[in-house]
Protein backbone atom coordinates (compact mmCIF):
# COMPACT_ATOMS: atom_id res chain seq x y z
CA UNK A 1 0.00 0.00 0.00
CA UNK A 2 3.01 1.91 0.67
CA UNK A 3 4.35 2.03 -3.06
CA UNK A 4 0.77 2.79 -4.19
CA UNK A 5 0.50 5.95 -2.02
CA UNK A 6 4.39 7.28 -3.06
CA UNK A 7 3.10 6.65 -6.57
CA UNK A 8 -0.17 8.64 -6.16
CA UNK A 9 2.03 11.36 -4.26
CA UNK A 10 4.49 11.41 -7.03
CA UNK A 11 1.58 11.92 -9.71
CA UNK A 12 0.14 14.67 -8.02
CA UNK A 13 4.23 16.54 -7.55
CA UNK A 14 4.21 15.64 -11.29
CA UNK A 15 0.93 17.21 -11.84
CA UNK A 16 1.88 20.12 -10.00
CA UNK A 17 5.40 20.86 -11.65
CA UNK A 18 3.44 20.74 -15.40
CA UNK A 19 0.90 22.92 -14.15
CA UNK A 20 2.95 25.63 -12.96
CA UNK A 21 5.31 25.62 -16.20
CA UNK A 22 2.27 25.69 -18.00
CA UNK A 23 1.59 28.79 -16.73
CA UNK A 24 5.08 29.84 -17.13
CA UNK A 25 4.79 29.34 -20.97
CA UNK A 26 0.54 30.47 -21.03
CA UNK A 27 0.59 32.79 -23.99
CA UNK A 28 4.70 32.90 -24.90
CA UNK A 29 5.44 33.00 -28.39
CA UNK A 30 6.10 28.99 -28.17
CA UNK A 31 2.89 28.52 -27.21
CA UNK A 32 1.12 30.72 -29.83
CA UNK A 33 3.50 28.56 -32.19
CA UNK A 34 2.00 25.48 -31.43
CA UNK A 35 -1.96 27.26 -31.39
CA UNK A 36 -0.85 28.47 -35.04
CA UNK A 37 0.80 25.45 -36.47
CA UNK A 38 -2.69 23.34 -35.23
CA UNK A 39 -5.01 25.78 -36.48
CA UNK A 40 -2.75 25.80 -39.89
CA UNK A 41 -2.91 22.15 -40.18
CA UNK A 42 -6.64 21.71 -39.61
CA UNK A 43 -7.50 24.39 -42.23
CA UNK A 44 -4.63 23.00 -44.84
CA UNK A 45 -6.72 19.51 -44.17
CA UNK A 46 -10.01 20.55 -44.61
CA UNK A 47 -9.09 22.20 -47.76
CA UNK A 48 -7.73 19.26 -49.24
CA UNK A 49 -9.75 15.74 -48.10
CA UNK A 50 -11.85 14.90 -50.38
CA UNK A 51 -15.21 14.94 -48.56
CA UNK A 52 -16.76 12.32 -50.11
CA UNK A 53 -14.39 9.74 -48.69
CA UNK A 54 -14.65 12.13 -45.29
CA UNK A 55 -15.41 8.70 -43.42
CA UNK A 56 -12.78 6.93 -45.11
CA UNK A 57 -10.21 9.13 -44.53
CA UNK A 58 -11.20 9.51 -40.97
CA UNK A 59 -11.06 6.61 -39.88
CA UNK A 60 -7.70 5.64 -41.30
CA UNK A 61 -6.39 8.86 -39.23
CA UNK A 62 -8.36 7.74 -35.68
CA UNK A 63 -6.00 4.23 -36.56
CA UNK A 64 -2.86 6.35 -36.79
CA UNK A 65 -4.43 9.10 -33.90
CA UNK A 66 -4.63 5.97 -31.98
CA UNK A 67 -1.24 4.27 -32.41
CA UNK A 68 0.41 7.62 -31.72
CA UNK A 69 -1.33 8.46 -28.51
CA UNK A 70 -0.36 5.20 -27.10
CA UNK A 71 3.61 4.84 -28.09
CA UNK A 72 3.66 9.18 -27.40
CA UNK A 73 2.26 7.86 -23.72
CA UNK A 74 5.06 5.40 -23.35
CA UNK A 75 8.13 7.66 -24.71
CA UNK A 76 6.72 10.11 -21.80
CA UNK A 77 6.07 7.85 -19.09
CA UNK A 78 9.28 5.89 -19.41
CA UNK A 79 11.68 9.50 -19.97
CA UNK A 80 12.47 9.03 -23.03
CA UNK A 81 11.32 12.34 -24.57
CA UNK A 82 9.27 15.66 -22.78
CA UNK A 83 6.83 18.07 -24.06
CA UNK A 84 8.38 21.10 -22.40
CA UNK A 85 5.31 23.82 -23.53
CA UNK A 86 1.64 22.09 -23.67
CA UNK A 87 -1.03 23.49 -25.17
CA UNK A 88 -3.05 22.32 -21.95
CA UNK A 89 -2.22 21.23 -18.95
CA UNK A 90 -4.32 18.05 -19.04
CA UNK A 91 -2.54 15.05 -19.14
CA UNK A 92 -0.06 14.19 -21.82
CA UNK A 93 0.50 16.81 -24.91
CA UNK A 94 -0.92 15.09 -27.45
CA UNK A 95 -2.52 17.71 -29.49
CA UNK A 96 0.18 19.13 -31.72
CA UNK A 97 2.13 15.73 -32.60
CA UNK A 98 -0.82 12.85 -31.98
CA UNK A 99 -4.16 14.72 -32.78
CA UNK A 100 -2.68 16.83 -35.27
CA UNK A 101 0.49 16.94 -37.45
CA UNK A 102 0.61 13.29 -37.56
CA UNK A 103 -2.99 11.92 -38.43
CA UNK A 104 -3.63 14.76 -40.75
CA UNK A 105 -0.81 14.35 -43.48
CA UNK A 106 -1.00 10.96 -43.50
CA UNK A 107 -4.96 11.19 -44.65
CA UNK A 108 -3.98 13.25 -47.02
CA UNK A 109 -1.05 10.39 -48.17
CA UNK A 110 -3.13 7.95 -48.19
CA UNK A 111 -6.11 9.98 -49.74
CA UNK A 112 -3.93 10.70 -52.94
CA UNK A 113 -2.04 7.20 -53.18
CA UNK A 114 -3.35 5.48 -55.64
CA UNK A 115 -1.20 2.57 -55.11
CA UNK A 116 1.33 1.00 -53.02
CA UNK A 117 4.09 2.31 -54.53
CA UNK A 118 2.65 5.75 -54.81
CA UNK A 119 1.65 5.45 -50.82
CA UNK A 120 5.32 4.78 -49.46
CA UNK A 121 7.31 7.35 -51.57
CA UNK A 122 5.12 10.06 -50.42
CA UNK A 123 5.26 8.38 -46.81
CA UNK A 124 8.79 8.33 -46.91
CA UNK A 125 9.23 12.02 -47.80
CA UNK A 126 6.05 13.42 -45.55
CA UNK A 127 6.95 11.67 -42.35
CA UNK A 128 10.83 12.37 -43.53
CA UNK A 129 10.00 16.16 -43.44
CA UNK A 130 7.93 15.67 -40.13
CA UNK A 131 10.67 13.94 -38.29
CA UNK A 132 13.61 15.43 -39.23
CA UNK A 133 12.68 19.35 -40.32
CA UNK A 134 9.40 20.05 -37.79
CA UNK A 135 10.54 18.09 -34.65
CA UNK A 136 14.06 19.45 -34.83
CA UNK A 137 12.34 22.63 -34.82
CA UNK A 138 10.31 22.13 -31.73
CA UNK A 139 13.72 20.95 -30.48
CA UNK A 140 15.34 24.37 -31.02
CA UNK A 141 12.55 26.02 -29.88
CA UNK A 142 12.35 24.36 -26.33
CA UNK A 143 8.52 22.72 -26.95
CA UNK A 144 10.27 19.03 -26.94
CA UNK A 145 13.37 17.21 -25.12
CA UNK A 146 14.52 14.30 -26.16
CA UNK A 147 16.43 12.59 -23.08
CA UNK A 148 17.45 8.86 -24.25
CA UNK A 149 15.66 8.80 -27.83
CA UNK A 150 16.53 9.29 -30.97
CA UNK A 151 14.52 10.73 -34.09
CA UNK A 152 15.13 7.83 -36.97
CA UNK A 153 13.18 5.83 -33.78
CA UNK A 154 10.10 7.76 -34.76
CA UNK A 155 10.60 7.81 -38.11
CA UNK A 156 10.73 4.17 -38.59
CA UNK A 157 7.97 3.50 -36.10
CA UNK A 158 5.26 6.31 -37.87
CA UNK A 159 6.25 4.74 -41.80
CA UNK A 160 5.55 1.33 -40.19
CA UNK A 161 2.45 2.23 -38.20
CA UNK A 162 1.15 4.36 -41.77
CA UNK A 163 2.01 0.89 -43.94
CA UNK A 164 0.17 -1.61 -41.03
CA UNK A 165 -3.15 0.83 -40.89
CA UNK A 166 -3.15 0.92 -44.36
CA UNK A 167 -3.41 -2.47 -44.88
CA UNK A 168 -6.18 -3.42 -42.58
CA UNK A 169 -8.00 -0.88 -43.76
CA UNK A 170 -7.57 -2.12 -47.12
CA UNK A 171 -8.55 -5.27 -46.24
CA UNK A 172 -11.18 -4.24 -44.10
CA UNK A 173 -12.41 -2.22 -47.30
CA UNK A 174 -12.64 -5.44 -49.38
CA UNK A 175 -14.36 -7.11 -47.28
CA UNK A 176 -17.56 -4.69 -46.92
CA UNK A 177 -17.16 -4.46 -50.64
CA UNK A 178 -17.63 -8.06 -51.25
CA UNK A 179 -20.56 -8.56 -48.37
CA UNK A 180 -22.22 -6.06 -50.57
CA UNK A 181 -21.90 -7.25 -53.38
CA UNK A 182 -22.92 -10.80 -52.40
CA UNK A 183 -26.38 -9.13 -51.10
CA UNK A 184 -25.65 -9.82 -47.30
CA UNK A 185 -28.61 -8.41 -45.78
CA UNK A 186 -27.26 -9.16 -42.03
CA UNK A 187 -25.52 -5.74 -41.40
CA UNK A 188 -26.75 -2.48 -41.20
CA UNK A 189 -29.38 -2.11 -43.99
CA UNK A 190 -31.46 -4.18 -41.17
CA UNK A 191 -30.76 -1.74 -39.01
CA UNK A 192 -33.31 0.98 -41.07
CA UNK A 193 -36.70 -0.74 -41.32
CA UNK A 194 -38.98 0.31 -44.26
CA UNK A 195 -41.45 3.52 -43.46
CA UNK A 196 -45.13 2.68 -42.45
CA UNK A 197 -47.68 4.09 -44.85
CA UNK A 198 -49.79 6.51 -42.47
CA UNK A 199 -53.27 5.83 -41.74
CA UNK A 200 -54.37 8.12 -44.23
CA UNK A 201 -52.45 6.69 -47.09
CA UNK A 202 -53.94 3.05 -45.87
CA UNK A 203 -57.37 4.46 -46.06
CA UNK A 204 -56.61 6.17 -49.19
CA UNK A 205 -55.22 2.38 -50.79
CA UNK A 206 -58.41 0.90 -49.61
CA UNK A 207 -60.52 3.28 -51.30
CA UNK A 208 -58.47 2.66 -54.24
CA UNK A 209 -58.65 -0.87 -54.69
CA UNK A 210 -62.56 -0.29 -54.14
CA UNK A 211 -63.25 1.62 -56.93
CA UNK A 212 -60.80 -0.86 -59.14
CA UNK A 213 -63.22 -3.36 -58.19
CA UNK A 214 -66.23 -1.46 -58.95
CA UNK A 215 -64.94 -0.29 -62.72
CA UNK A 216 -64.09 -3.83 -63.13
CA UNK A 217 -65.82 -6.01 -65.92
CA UNK A 218 -69.55 -6.78 -65.44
Amino acid sequence: MDMIENLRRLRIETWNIKALLWQQNFLAFEWWFIVVAIMAAYFIWWKLTDKRRIIELLLYGSFIAVVRVIFDDWGISSGRWTYVIDLVPIGQSLFLNDLTIIPLSMMLIYQYSANWRTFVVWLAIVQGATSFLLWPLLITLGILKLHDWQLYYSYIFVVATAIIMRAILIVGLNLQRKSRMSGDKTGTYLLVPEPALKPLAKHGRHNDDASRDDDGPA
